[in-house]
């Protein structure tokens, strides 16, 4: 019985570990820690947030934030000036109604709270790091307004998703 040599899986195996992780790191591009206020309702709450933006699919992850949700994806346009940000919402309430009567029909009501959060646009100023940003309703009515300041991180000060 003749042994063949391990050393061509085992090159193969560190070309594909070389590769897939080169992938992820260069999965997102930019990550940006923002600190600042949301002034919601008369009263100024500290805010905070922390963004990675991927640059060829042009969407900005929320890694973490205690006023936006985590989680999320964002879409931007990116341009010498700034980041542009929109993410919105799904729509908040239908519901499917059996009216009795001859012809018993069915209805689809719609039931907006014009109280709750529908939209989220953010503005990041490229050379100075402002954070402006609305949380809006259905009714493109003022919820909140953010003002932060941000700041770019290295993927070592803020992990990378690894999803």
């Amino acid at each position: 019985m003749s042994r063949r040599p391990a050393l061509p899986g085992a090159l193969a195996a560190l070309v594909l570990g070389v590769c897939a992780a080169s992938a992820s790191a260069q999965e997102f591009s930019r990550y940006l820690a923002c600190r600042g206020t949301i002034t919601a309702d008369d009263k100024v709450r500290d805010a905070n947030a922390e963004f990675a933006l991927r640059v060829n699919g042009r969407r900005a992850l929320i890694q973490s934030s205690n006023v936006m949700p985590a989680g999320e994806t964002m879409a931007y346009v990116p341009t010498p000036a700034s980041y542009t940000m929109s993410y919105l919402l799904r729509p908040v309430g239908t519901k499917v109604l059996a009216v009795p009567g001859w012809f018993q029909n069915t209805v689809l009501v719609f039931f907006p709270n014009l109280r709750r959060l529908n939209q989220i646009r953010l503005s990041i100023n490229r050379q100075t790091g402002a954070l402006q940003g609305q949380l809006l309703n259905e009714e493109d009515e003022l919820l909140g307004a953010l003002a932060m300041q941000c700041t770019s991180q290295s993927d070592q000060e803020i992990a990378a998703p690894k999803i």
